[in-house]
């Protein structure tokens, strides 16, 4: 009986998440490339750091580190101020 509440509770949250502007299910197969968040590098502050992103993940990068896609995966951004 506890199984199956966990389970409905899971579904429930999945159509709650699922019904967001923008969301959508991914396969087994696109979770496991997922690598989670990033953290800006140390750099001199208010200096231009470039990672090495696809354009995509360049702009959802926070807005505060100002992120420029410049192609060929790279991806500039604003350290932080100090």
């Amino acid at each position: 009986m506890i199984e199956v509440l966990t389970k409905s509770k899971k579904q429930v949250m999945l159509k709650s998440i699922l019904n967001l502007e923008g969301a959508q299910k991914i396969t087994k197969r696109e979770q496991k490339e997922i690598t989670g968040g990033q953290i800006p590098p140390d750099g001199e502050c208010n200096s231009y750091v470039i990672l090495s992103l696809d354009e995509e993940s360049c702009k959802r990068y926070n807005r505060n580190y100002r992120p420029v896609y410049i192609g060929d995966n790279q991806c500039s951004i604003m350290t932080a101020p100090c």
